[in-house]
């Protein structure tokens, strides 16, 4: 009697009814949708950052060529000397800088190729914010004002220094003399968390540097609600908007090769 109603010969899955086979294909569903929803581009955030970065540029040299008088490293306006350095910092190092990152995975060639310009463009933005704070240095100097008295100095040189460490420590380990591949494989993770980390740092920097210029500017007469008030401010928006992108586009998965290669450069 307890075998009636079944077909030996049929599946298990057709004897027992179909509502299991029901739930199981909801479960292998679910995480379908979950990488779907996590799988965010990195393509358009490039596009976006790129916009971000010209826009940045025109703004920070009409700010310090037509607002502030020109730059200049030899002058006897001293004024000159300095303006030199927010345009160094913002185009040589925020933006050189944005660049390098997103290039790691968001340019269309091969590994080798992508990881030779990161390097070069990191380097070249290194070398710029040196000069930058140089210019700072430059002008404190020369204009009798003390050295490193302010939140934006000490957040600037210690950022500046986190990036050389950064970059010598990708230098040895990626490309020469190049680590095992054991430790290249477990290193890639933190090169790049902590080269995330070090670009926010150099983001709060300029965003600090941008308020410090500009109560300077406003205790010195600057109208609150003048054109260059709203310009330095609006400058600043478009680095902290640039600083998103570029965050949000080195974050998000590449669009074609694997982003967790862990070979030299000079690997092929």
């Amino acid at each position: 009697m307890s075998g009636v109603g079944k077909n030996k010969d049929l599946p298990i899955g057709l004897n027992q009814g179909t509502k299991p086979v029901v739930e199981t294909s909801k479960q292998e569903r679910k995480p379908e949708k979950m990488v779907k929803l996590s799988n965010v581009p990195a393509l358009p955030f490039t596009y976006v950052a790129h916009v971000l970065e010209v826009a940045a540029a025109v703004l920070v040299l009409v700010w310090n060529i037509h607002f502030r008088g020109g730059i200049a490293w030899d002058s006897t306006n001293k004024s000159l000397i300095f303006n030199l350095h927010p345009v160094v910092m913002v185009i040589g190092f925020l933006i050189l800088g944005s660049e390098a990152i997103m290039s790691y995975k968001g340019l269309p060639f091969s590994k080798e190729v992508n990881k030779r310009i990161h390097l070069t463009l990191h380097t070249i933005a290194l070398v710029l914010g040196i000069w930058g704070i140089s210019a700072a240095f430059k002008f404190h100097n020369e204009s009798g004002i003390d050295n490193l008295y302010s939140l934006h100095s000490w957040v600037g040189l210690g950022t500046i220094c986190l990036y050389g460490i950064q970059w010598i420590f990708g230098f040895v380990t990626f490309f020469y003399p190049g680590g095992s591949v054991a430790l290249r494989r477990d290193a890639l993770p933190w090169h790049g968390l902590f080269g995330v980390l070090v670009y926010i740092l150099a983001l709060a920097s300029a965003e600090l540097g941008f308020l410090e210029k500009l109560t300077f500017l406003q205790n010195s007469g600057l109208l609150k609600y003048g054109t260059e008030a709203f310009l330095v401010n609006f400058t600043a928006l478009v680095v902290i908007l640039l600083g998103a992108s570029v965050v949000i586009s080195a974050s998000a998965p590449a669009h074609s090769e694997d982003p967790h290669s862990y070979s030299t450069i000079s690997d092929a």
